[in-house]
């Protein structure tokens, strides 16, 4: 098996996102770092820019100054692709890939970055198991399948399929019951 990958540490430096046509940033000057393996939460209200923060980080949306840096390198200096694939992000809208299997879907970012498919196929199951999906009854599902709780779950499988040091996650328990959300 793969090497695990370390966490990383990110620093958010002055980090400003300012919209077109929209009076008030975004993101507005943000500063803070977050220790190599430690869990940030962002809380804030609606439209306050907990979103819009977390996609700066993977380049979803573009800084409009400042700086974000993983591991002490900006991220305007990596390229998005690799940045990307090197970050978990679960989404509350998931976005499961609705051609592809469930074992494909959590399979899609090791694949992408190489993994021999003996490699792939054990991981997938590992992180079904993890989530509460058995695989034997899960791996061949489509996502047209699942409920929106199963969907979610796939997500986060997706998500930890490469082992990434970064992992973010933006509302990624809403569509689970408390119970499995408390497990999870």
């Amino acid at each position: 098996m793969r090497e695990r990958r370390t966490a990383v540490e990110i620093v958010f430096d002055g980090a400003t996102k300012q919209y077109p046509g929209r009076p008030t940033p975004a993101v507005d000057d943000l500063s803070f770092t977050i220790p190599a393996g430690e869990i940030c939460c962002l809380v804030g209200p609606s439209g306050g820019g907990k979103t819009t923060a977390m996609k700066l980080v993977n380049r979803l949306v573009e800084l409009t100054s400042g700086d974000v840096r993983i591991d002490g390198t900006s991220v305007r200096d990596l390229d998005q692709t690799e940045l990307r694939r090197g970050i978990g992000y679960v989404i509350q809208q998931v976005g499961l890939f609705p051609h592809m299997t469930v074992a494909e879907n959590v399979g899609t970012v090791p694949q992408l970055l190489g993994w021999r498919r003996e490699e792939i196929r054990p991981r997938v199951d590992e992180l079904l198991d993890l989530v509460e999906l058995p695989a034997e009854d899960y791996r061949a599902r489509y996502a047209s399948q699942l409920s929106g709780g199963e969907r979610q779950r796939v997500g986060l499988a997706r998500a930890l399929a490469a082992d990434p040091p970064v992992m973010l996650m933006d509302e990624p328990f809403g569509a689970l019951d408390p119970i499995t959300r408390t497990r999870l």
